[in-house]
């Protein structure tokens, strides 16, 4: 009987691999800038405000090796965006980057929310 299968001497040595810490830093920067991208979809931005108000930014941006300053600037932006989509009158929920609290914006007036 034939094998037909690779056996190792077939294999490519040469081939390097990336550490899989290397690839679990980079699939962490692209949760966390997919997450930004859907802020600006509609229909992915409550969950995208979720992810950024809870545990999801806070693992994300460690593995990602983010300093504090850098996710206090990410949250203050996402805060930003928020802000603009929102337009008066519109009740959007939102995360206040000093403290990383989700509240609801409705008009002029803000109030906390328990997540």
């Amino acid at each position: 009987m034939t094998n037909h299968f690779k056996t190792d001497g077939t294999i490519q040595t040469s081939v390097t691999k990336k550490a899989p810490t290397a690839q679990i830093k980079r699939l962490a920067e692209a949760i966390l800038l997919q997450s930004l991208e859907d802020l600006w979809i509609d229909e992915e931005k409550s969950n995208s405000i979720v992810f950024f108000g809870g545990e999801g930014f806070r693992i994300c941006s460690e593995i990602a090796g983010m300093s504090s300053s850098d996710k206090v600037k990410i949250l203050k932006m996402v805060e930003d965006i928020i802000y603009q989509n929102s337009g008066k009158g519109k009740k959007v929920r939102g995360i206040r980057a000093d403290r990383g609290e989700v509240y609801e914006l409705v008009g002029e007036t803000q109030k906390s929310l328990e997540v």
